[in-house]
């Protein structure tokens, strides 16, 4: 699954070329084509990531909310005979905007948020603190993680209600760079442990995995 380091880094390249432009059409599967349809003439005014959740927000306060699971898959298109087309599966998406066009495919979570529903939808409201945020809470992330007790530390990194964006490649990493045996209940660890596991977490989803820049500066 994409941690929410790449989601942010998906979300970077579409912002320049969706930001400003208006929808010239909206094909989705399980998006009615007629509340689809309502989307085209206006504009995107944001596109932004939360923890492993793609959020495209329009101007008249609707959010197309993308979550890629597993398999999930989403891109530019790109001209001639080098760009990729959605594979024929119930999941697709394709949104056209003015000046680039999105397609996915094999989406499981795609969704038209009403105006003002993304503050009341269940699965959004309870995400903890985005550990790829510019500005990161530390002392909230310490508090959710406190709050599941007994539960192994290795799990506790895992659920988005403690700590949003984080999966089992930098929980895995975290833990072995701050020496936490991953079955120690979150219970048996001290604040500044935790404090330190979140740090970490937030640095590994934050820094360049590219140019074999990865091992030399998880390290400082």
């Amino acid at each position: 699954m994409p941690e929410g380091d790449s989601i942010h880094r998906l979300a970077a390249r579409l912002r320049p070329r969706l930001v400003g432009g208006r929808v010239r059409s909206l094909n989705a599967h399980d998006i009615a084509d007629a509340v689809a349809d309502t989307v085209v003439g206006h504009t995107v005014v944001a596109v932004e990531a939360r923890g492993k959740n793609l959020l495209v927000r329009f101007d008249d306060g609707r959010t197309l909310h993308v979550h890629l699971r597993m398999l999930g898959r989403v891109g530019l298109e790109r001209p001639r005979s080098t760009y990729w087309r959605p594979r024929r599966t119930p999941h697709q998406l394709r949104l056209d905007v003015e000046g680039a066009v999105v397609v996915g495919d094999r989406i499981p979570v795609l969704r038209l948020l009403k105006a003002g529903a993304e503050e009341r939808d269940s699965e959004l409201r309870g995400l903890g603190p985005d550990l790829v945020a510019a500005e990161l809470d530390e002392d909230e992330c310490v508090v959710r993680l406190r709050a599941l007790g007994k539960r192994p530390i290795g799990e506790a990194l895992l659920l988005q209600r403690a700590l949003a964006g984080i999966g089992n490649i930098y929980k895995s990493e975290t833990l072995f760079l701050e020496k936490v045996d991953p079955s120690v209940p979150v219970s048996e660890l001290s604040d500044d442990v935790l404090r330190a596991l979140v740090r970490r977490a937030s640095k590994l989803l934050k820094i360049d995995t590219s140019s074999g820049q990865y091992l030399e500066r998880v390290n400082k």
